[in-house]
C-alpha cells in the first residue's frame, strides 16, 4: 500500500505531462495487492486523487497516456464506491471524449471505464448511466459502434466491438431509455448489422441480442425493434451460432418479442420456428449436460407461443403439410418429456379450428395422442404431458364428426381409469372436459361413463370440493351432459311436446337404469345446485338434467328433498337475463316434480309462487303457458 502511495505522489508531481508508464505502475500495484486489499487500494487512490490526474491525462494530447489513464479508471470503477466518486470528479465527460478517438486502445479502454462505471450504480440521482446519457455518451457510443463495424478484421478492432457492445449492454441494462427516439432508432439498425455481421461469433451477439432486450423492455424501444422487424437477423444467429449461451439469449429475447400477435406471425411466416428445430435437432444430436435441457426448454416454450398467435398458427399448419407442423407430430414420440408436451400442446393449438380438427383425426393424430396418453394415464404419470394431451384431445373433439372416431379409438379407455387414479386438480380439470366433449351426442359413450360406478362416485365427490372451482363445474356438468346424452335427449332445449305437456317422458332401455344409477349415486344435489349457477348455460344444462331425471319416481323424490331446491328455483324463474328457452327447460323440470304428491309439497314456498306468477305474463306463449299451469299447481 505504501508503494501505491509513492507512485500516486509521482503521478501528482508529473500531473503536467504524466509519463504513460506512470498509469501502468499503479495498475501493476493495484493488480498486485489481490481481493479485499485491492478494494482498499482502488478507494485509497481515489481518496488520494488520482481522478483529477486521470481527467488531466485523458484531455491531453498523448494517446497512450488517456489509454492507460482510462485504463486505470476501469479498474477503479470495479468498485461501487469509485464509481460514485468518477461521477462526482467528473471524469465521465473526458471518457465520453475518448469514444471519438481513432486510436483503437483509447476507445477500448474508455468503453471499459464507462462500461463499469455504468455496472449497477446505486446513486439514482447522479447515477453512472444518467452521466454518460447526460455527456452524450449514448450518442458517441452508437457512433463507434457504427464506425467499429467497418473496420477490418483484427484481433484489436474485436476487442473494440466486443467492449463496445459490452458498455452498450451496460449502459441500456435497468435504464428506461436514453432519452432520445431517433438515436435508439440508429441503435436499432446498427445492432441488426452487428447480428447480420457477427452472427457466428461466440460472444458479440449476446452483447447485442441482451441490448436489444433491454431496448424491448421499454415502450418506445420496444416498438422500434417490433417495427424494424429483426427476424432475418434472429433467423441467421440461431442458425450459424455454435455458443449455447447465444442461442439461449436469443431464444429468449424472440420469447420476449412474441406476446405480440403481429410478432407471432412476422416470426411464423419469416422462419423463427423452422430455425428453432433446427436448434432442437443439434442438442438432440450432441447434447450438453448443463446446457441442452433449458436451451430444449426455451426452444419449445418458444414454438408453442408462437402457435397461439391464429395467423401465425395456420401459416404453420399450412393445410396439415407445414414443415415446422409435422416435425411437430414427431415429438410426440419423442424420448424427451420436453418435445412430447411441446407437442401435445401444439397440437392443441392446431386444433383451434375445426377444419383442422377434422383433418388431424383424419390423419390420426388423435389416434397418436391416445396412444402416449395410454402409457401416462396412472397417478405416477407426468402432470405437465397428461394436461397436455387432454387439452389437445379435448380440442380434437370438438368437432362433432371426430366424436364417434375418438371413441373408436378406444378414448374411453384410455380416459376413465385416469378418473380413477388421478388426484391433481389442474389434469382433473382438462379430464373431465375432454370426456364432456367426447360423450356429447354419442349415447353408447354416455351410457359407458354412467355405468363406471367408481367414476360416478368420484364425480359426485368432485362437485362438492372447494379447493378447484372448475372441477367442481365440470364434474357437475358432466353428470348433466351423461343424463342428457344416455337418454337421446336434444343437445340445447328439451323435447317441444314435452314441455308443452310440463312433462318429458320417463327415460327408459339402457339409459334409463343409468339415469336411476345416477341419482343413487348421488348426483341430483349437486345438479340442484348448478341449477343456481352465474353461466347460463350452466344453468340450462343442469334443468335439462334434472328435467329427464323428474320424469323418474325415484329421481323425484330425490330432486324434492333436496333443501337447496326451494332457494335456487326461485332465484332462476326471478332472473330476467336468462332466454326463454332456459326458463322453460326449468320450468317443465318443476312440473314434472308436481306430479309426484310427496314432491309438491316439499317444493311449495311463497318464493316459488311469487317467481313462477311472475312467469304467467312473459312475453314467450310457452313460457305463459308452463307459469299458468304450474302456478296452478302450487
Amino acid at each position: 500500500m505504501e508503494e501505491l502511495t509513492a507512485s500516486l505522489e509521482k503521478l501528482r508531481v508529473a500531473s503536467a505531462d504524466p509519463a504513460p508508464e506512470m498509469f501502468q505502475q499503479l495498475l501493476r500495484q493495484l493488480n498486485d495487492l489481490g481481493g479485499d486489499d485491492k478494494t482498499t487500494g482502488c478507494e485509497s487512490l481515489v481518496s488520494g486523487g488520482v481522478l483529477p490526474l486521470c481527467l488531466a491525462a485523458l484531455q491531453g494530447s498523448n494517446p497512450d497516456a488517456q489509454a492507460h489513464s482510462a485504463e486505470l479508471l476501469a479498474e477503479l470503477a470495479k468498485v461501487e464506491s469509485c464509481r460514485v466518486g468518477c461521477v462526482e470528479s467528473g471524469v465521465v465527460g473526458g471518457l465520453v471524449g475518448g469514444l471519438d478517438s481513432t486510436n483503437v486502445n483509447v476507445a477500448v479502454q474508455a468503453c471499459r471505464a464507462l462500461g463499469n462505471i455504468c455496472y449497477e450504480h446505486v446513486c439514482v440521482a447522479e447515477g453512472g448511466r444518467v452521466s454518460v446519457v447526460g455527456a452524450g455518451g449514448a450518442g458517441k457510443l452508437v457512433g463507434l459502434l457504427d464506425r467499429a463495424a467497418s473496420l477490418p478484421e483484427t484481433p484489436d478492432n474485436h476487442h473494440l466491438r466486443l467492449v463496445a457492445t459490452g458498455f452498450l449492454l451496460n449502459l441500456l441494462n435497468s435504464y428506461d431509455t436514453v432519452q432520445d427516439d431517433a438515436l435508439e432508432a440508429t441503435l436499432v439498425g446498427v445492432l441488426c448489422e452487428y447480428l447480420d455481421k457477427y452472427s457466428e461469433d461466440p460472444d458479440i451477439p449476446t452483447h447485442v441480442l441482451l441490448s436489444l432486450t433491454c431496448l424491448a423492455d421499454t415502450e418506445v424501444g420496444r416498438g422500434l425493434v417490433v417495427s424494424r422487424d429483426i427476424t432475418p437477423q434472429l433467423v441467421r444467429v440461431l442458425r450459424v451460432n455454435q455458443s449455447p449461451e447465444v442461442i439461449e439469449t436469443a431464444l429468449e429475447l424472440v420469447s420476449n418479442l412474441a406476446d405480440n400477435e403481429d410478432v407471432k406471425t412476422q416470426m411464423a411466416k419469416g422462419g423463427v420456428c423452422r430455425a428453432v428445430m433446427e436448434v432442437v435437432k443439434r442438442h438432440r444430436a450432441a447434447p450438453s449436460p448443463d446446457l441442452s435441457p433449458p436451451i430444449l426448454k426455451t426452444a419449445t416454450d418458444l414454438v408453442v407461443l408462437i402457435l397461439v398467435g391464429d395467423e401465425s398458427m395456420n401459416a404453420l399448419y399450412d393445410g396439415g403439410n407445414g414443415s415446422v407442423y409435422l416435425e411437430l407430430v414427431e415429438w410426440l414420440t419423442a424420448d424427451i418429456e420436453d418435445l412430447q408436451i411441446a407437442g401435445a400442446l401444439a397440437m392443441g393449438n392446431f386444433a383451434r379450428s375445426d377444419a383442422h380438427c377434422i383433418q388431424m383425426v383424419e390423419k390420426g393424430i388423435a389416434k397418436q395422442l391416445l396412444g402416449v396418453l395410454g402409457k401416462h394415464n396412472s397417478g405416477e404419470g407426468d402432470i405437465r404431458l397428461q394436461h397436455a394431451l387432454l387439452s389437445a384431445l379435448r380440442n380434437l373433439s370438438i368437432a362433432r364428426q371426430n366424436k364417434p372416431v375418438l371413441v373408436s379409438q378406444g378414448a374411453l379407455d384410455v380416459l376413465l381409469p385416469m378418473a380413477t387414479k388421478i388426484e391433481t386438480f389442474p389434469v382433473v380439470f382438462k379430464l373431465l372436459a375432454t370426456l364432456r366433449m367426447i360423450i356429447d351426442g354419442q349415447s353408447e359413450a354416455a351410457c359407458k361413463v354412467g355405468k363406471e360406478g367408481v367414476v360416478v362416485e368420484r364425480l359426485v365427490g368432485w362437485t362438492g370440493t372447494t379447493d378447484h372451482p372448475g372441477v367442481q363445474g365440470e364434474s357437475s356438468r358432466l353428470l348433466a351432459w351423461i343424463i342428457k346424452n344416455c337418454t337421446g335427449s336434444p343437445t340445447h332445449t328439451a323435447d317441444p311436446k314435452a314441455e308443452e305437456a310440463g312433462k318429458p317422458s320417463e327415460p327408459s332401455g339402457v339409459g334409463g337404469e343409468v339415469v336411476e344409477a345416477l341419482v343413487k349415486a348421488g348426483c341430483v344435489p349437486p345438479l340442484v345446485a348448478m341449477l343456481g349457477s352465474e353461466h347460463a348455460v350452466m344453468v340450462n344444462e343442469a334443468a335439462m338434467a334434472l328435467a329427464i331425471v323428474a320424469a323418474m319416481p325415484a329421481g323425484q323424490e330425490a330432486a324434492a328433498a333436496t333443501p337447496l331446491l326451494k332457494q335456487v328455483a326461485p332465484q332462476v324463474l326471478r332472473n330476467s337475463y336468462l332466454p326463454p328457452e332456459i326458463i322453460i327447460n326449468t320450468l317443465t323440470f318443476l312440473t314434472t316434480l308436481t306430479s309426484h304428491d310427496g314432491a309438491l309439497e316439499s317444493m311449495k314456498s311463497d318464493e316459488l309462487r311469487e317467481g313462477v306468477g311472475a312467469l304467467a305474463s312473459h312475453t314467450s306463449d310457452q313460457v305463459k303457458a308452463l307459469a299458468t299451469t304450474l302456478k296452478g299447481k302450487l
